[in-house]
C-alpha cells in the first residue's frame, strides 16, 4: 500500500510551503519508506514509476451493501 500526505518541518514552515510524503506500508500497519517530494506532483509521478497498476476508486459514489463499504 502507498499513500501520498502532507505536512511540514521547520524550514518549509519558514518558507511558507508545505512538503509532500510518500509512505509505503507492508499490511497497512508497518511502514516500509517514506520520500519527501516538494510538490504533489512531484510525488504523483515517483508513485506512479514505481508503482503503475493502480485501481482507482470513486469515494463520493452512492454505495450500498456491505461489500461496497469504503472501508472494504
Amino acid at each position: 500500500m502507498a499513500m501520498i500526505s502532507f505536512g511540514a518541518n521547520p524550514e518549509s514552515i519558514s518558507e511558507d510551503r508545505l512538503e509532500y510524503y510518500v509512505t509505503v506500508l507492508e499490511d497497512e500497519e508497518k511502514e516500509v519508506f517514506q520520500q519527501t517530494f516538494d510538490s504533489v506532483t512531484e510525488a504523483c509521478m515517483f508513485l506512479n514509476e514505481n508503482y503503475s497498476d493502480w485501481t482507482f476508486e470513486d469515494q463520493t459514489a452512492t454505495k450500498s451493501g456491505c461489500s461496497t463499504c469504503a472501508a472494504h
